[in-house]
């Protein structure tokens, strides 16, 4: 089941949804039937010359029916579209959003991961197209197969011949038609990439911290510049999927003049030379077009729906993106004893702990970049611990792997004797109040950004408290609407924006509400100049007590207060000690925060 796509899309949907394509194609046939046969009914009763009573109520019979079934036609048509795009468009833009969310840190930063996130965004991101329309084309080839066994039937009563030579021809058609469509399948792959950057251009550069680079820099022009070659690439590629239909529909062309040449001659033949009915003629006549039309529709409805079944696939992958290391990850942690047993504080311990990141070159070939290699390292329960180094160093990929976001490619990190990638992800990031360097601020209030708690259930005394302490409330108290402002002036009429400063501290309170046992800064006051940062790293500071810190920063004077300092270079600890201990050894770590204190120096001169 778990790679029958087009199935696994259809699984919760209710019998009377399941049945809906079946009922449609049903009308549609009886639809076209019903118009087959009123023209033959009508030159019989003239060519008979029947009274006009029997000839009006046999238009009437036929033309009442026909309406009928227009009307049934066009209200079930209404409903497949109305169920496929709320039942299964709102269903599966939901489940996209919240897999994202959700999935795995290291797969969805991956490349892999990125290309089958954007495959599956865009088999879903329109309720008239994509996957959504399985439902619809689904009708659509029951249709046509219906439509095509009953004209078979009728036609076989000219000639059993002439029905074998239009299932042939048309069998060529259905041919070149599967073979295009897998043609287009093998672009998809380039298609998600184009279509990322492009979502880059039109989405990415939107915000006011954007906007006031784009303006200062004048990148208004480059930015354009990369929307033409992304543009100019999308082009290409739709171009090289017209060529493809363009031949696919020269080929039928040709098809459909030898397959209704070859009947509409054996028709006339018949016609002169046998004992057919003006009736007859036209049914028949009615019936080789018909009987033409409906194999173009079966050929274009397989073709669509294998188009659809892509798309389900695309969508899906991605949705089973990381489910075997998740099965697996429960399957083993099932006897381990949860994080809230661990005590407290909690100490980490590096074994030999290596990653690389994958990078692809100018010459398409996918090269590994190493970051951390054969890392060891004791964190000590309690102890605050101090990262630095230069920028590339590795001190994020540290961070990340330590908060599980990543997971190391050779080696472990154990956390109360167990191997961290054995817990629930879930129980592990409790363990953590991160602040990362560009952690971000949501559209909502004030209280809601440090509480980040989805019911609404803020403790407001615990609330205060943590602004109190985070140095925030004279700002809070300045607002018409205090904790219950907005972060956002274009969300909220009465919103605001926070400074630099104003949002550290913001992100404090964050890290104060959630009261982790393990507190991680990444670098969070990079944008603040050096007296700054060392303000706000003696805040973190204080509330620390009874916790273990992990301080990343490429100052070496803000971390100074530090239990123990490592330095990395080329992703190894070059150096470990306090700051004193690394100052009197006179390497790295002292010529490096020889350089920095002169320049602080002679900026305060």
């Amino acid at each position: 089941m778990k790679n029958n796509y087009s199935v696994k899309m259809f699984t919760d949907i209710s019998f009377g949804g399941k049945m809906l394509p079946v009922l449609g194609s049903m009308i549609q046939i009886a639809l076209s039937l019903v118009t087959l046969w009123l023209p033959k009914i009508i030159l019989d009763c003239v060519t008979a010359r029947v009274s006009q009573q029997v000839l009006y109520a046999e238009i009437g019979l036929a033309g009442g029916l026909w309406l009928l079934l227009t009307i049934a036609d066009q209200i079930v048509r209404n409903v497949i579209l109305g169920y496929a795009q709320t039942r299964l468009y709102t269903r599966l833009i939901p489940a996209w959003e919240k897999k994202t969310m959700e999935l795995d840190y290291e797969l969805f930063s991956s490349p892999r991961g990125k290309v089958l996130m954007e495959k599956a965004r865009q088999a879903v991101c329109s309720p008239n197209w994509g996957m959504v329309t399985m439902l619809p084309r689904l009708t659509e080839l029951f249709t046509a197969a219906g439509g095509l066994l009953a004209y078979g039937i009728v036609l076989g009563g000219l000639h059993p011949l002439a029905v074998l030579l239009l299932l042939l021809l048309s069998g060529l058609e259905l041919w070149q038609g599967i073979r295009t469509e897998r043609k287009k399948q093998g672009l998809k792959q380039e298609r998600a990439e184009v279509g990322r950057r492009l979502n880059y251009v039109a989405y990415g550069t939107r915000g006011l911290g954007e906007g006031k680079d784009i303006r200062i820099y004048h990148m208004a022009g480059w930015l354009r510049e990369m929307a033409r070659l992304a543009l100019g690439q999308k082009r290409r590629l739709e171009q090289i999927t017209a060529g493809y239909e363009r031949r696919k529909l020269l080929f039928a062309g040709a098809l459909i003049l030898l397959r209704d040449g070859c009947a509409y001659g054996y028709l006339l033949y018949s016609f002169f030379h046998r004992d057919m009915t003006v009736g007859d003629f036209a049914m028949y006549f009615t019936a080789v077009t018909g009987l033409g039309g409906w194999l173009g529709r079966l050929t274009e409805s397989i073709s669509q729906l294998q188009e659809s079944r892509n798309f389900a696939r695309d969508y899906w992958e991605y949705m089973e993106l990381g489910d075997e290391s998740d099965g697996l990850k429960k399957e083993v942690s099932s006897g381990l004893r949860g994080i809230s047993e661990l005590p407290k504080p909690v100490g980490f311990q590096f074994r030999d702990v290596s990653y690389a990141y994958s990078e692809t070159g100018e010459d398409g070939q996918t090269k590994m970049h190493q970051v951390l290699e054969h890392l060891n390292l004791d964190i000590a329960p309690g102890e605050k611990l101090a990262v630095v180094g230069a920028n590339g160093a590795g001190k994020t990929t540290f961070v990340k792997l330590l908060c599980g976001l990543l997971h190391p490619q050779q080696g472990e990190i154990l956390v109360g004797g167990v191997s961290s990638q054995l817990l629930e992800p879930e129980e592990y990031y409790d363990l953590f109040s991160a602040v990362f360097q560009n952690s971000g601020v949501l559209p909502v209030s004030i209280a809601d950004n440090i509480a980040l708690n989805i019911t609404g259930d803020v403790d407001a005394e615990r609330l205060q408290s943590c602004i109190r302490a985070a140095g925030l409330e004279e700002k809070v108290r300045s607002l018409p609407q205090g904790e219950n402002t907005c972060l956002n002036k274009r969300v909220a009429e009465q919103g605001t924006e926070l400074s630099g400063g104003q949002l550290q501290r913001l992100l404090l309170a964050r890290a104060l509400y959630k009261d982790a046992p393990v507190l991680v800064l990444d670098e969070p006051t990079a944008a603040l100049d050096p007296l700054a940062e060392q303000a706000v790293y003696e805040q973190y500071r204080r509330f620390t007590e009874g916790k273990t810190a992990v301080f990343i920063s490429h100052r070496l004077a803000s971390t100074r207060f530090c239990d123990r300092i490592i330095l990395l270079e080329e992703g190894r600890i070059a150096e470990c000690g306090t700051h004193e201990q690394l100052l009197a050894l006179g390497g790295r770590y002292a010529e490096l925060f020889q350089v920095q204190s002169k320049y602080y120096q002679e900026e305060m001169s």
